[in-house]
C-alpha cells in the first residue's frame, strides 16, 4: 500500500490511506484474475516509519516478482492534477513496469508533465529487492481527481491492472 492510516495526504474530505486501501481492494482481484499471486501489504495502525519498514521487510521476504505502492499526491494549488509513477533509477524492470502503468493511469488522470519519474530517495523503491513502483493516483487536493478517487476507484485500479497486464507481456 502506501502510508499508514492518518499519516499521508488529506484533501477534499479524504485521507490518503483510505483512498489507497479502496483502490487496493479493487486492484487485488483484478490482478488475481490476470493470474498473479497478490498480497496487500499494509500496516495501517503503525507509525508511518514503522509501516514503511514493515512493508519493505514483507516485500523482501515475500518472493514477489514486483510490487506497487499506492499513493495520492497533494498540493497547495488545487489546480494541480494528474497521475505519475515512480521507479528506482537503474532498475530496468522497475522502469518498464512504471512506463506500462503510467500510460493508462495518466490517460485516466492526465495533467503531469512527467508521468514516469526516477526517484532515488524513496525507501520503498530503494530498499526492495524486486522491482517496485510507486503510483501517485492523482491529487487528493484537486476536486476532479478526488471525485474520481471517491466515485470510481475501480477505474484507477483498472488502469493500474491494464499496465500490469502490458508489463507481463514484455
Amino acid at each position: 500500500m502506501g502510508h499508514a492510516n492518518n499519516t499521508g495526504a488529506r484533501g477534499n474530505g479524504f485521507e490518503e490511506h483510505a483512498v489507497a486501501a479502496t483502490i487496493a481492494e479493487r486492484l487485488a482481484p483484478m490482478l488475481r484474475k490476470l493470474g498473479a499471486q497478490v498480497d496487500v501489504i499494509d500496516f495501517p495502525t503503525q507509525s508511518n516509519t514503522d509501516d514503511l519498514n514493515a512493508a519493505i521487510k514483507a516485500a523482501n521476504e515475500g518472493g514477489y516478482d514486483f510490487g506497487i505502492s499506492l499513493h495520492c499526491d497533494s498540493s497547495d494549488n488545487v489546480q494541480a492534477h494528474g497521475a505519475h509513477v515512480c521507479f528506482y533509477p537503474g532498475s530496468v524492470k522497475g522502469s518498464r513496469l512504471a512506463m506500462c502503468i503510467a500510460e493508462p493511469l495518466a490517460r485516466l488522470l492526465p495533467g503531469r508533465a512527467n508521468t514516469v519519474q526516477s526517484r532515488p530517495g524513496l525507501a520503498v523503491l530503494k530498499r526492495t529487492r524486486c522491482p517496485w513502483v510507486l503510483c501517485e493516483c492523482g491529487f487528493i487536493t484537486n476536486p476532479e481527481n478526488a471525485a474520481l478517487m471517491k466515485d470510481h476507484p475501480e477505474a484507477i485500479a483498472e488502469a493500474i491492472a491494464e499496465g500490469v497486464k502490458a508489463y507481463s507481456k514484455l
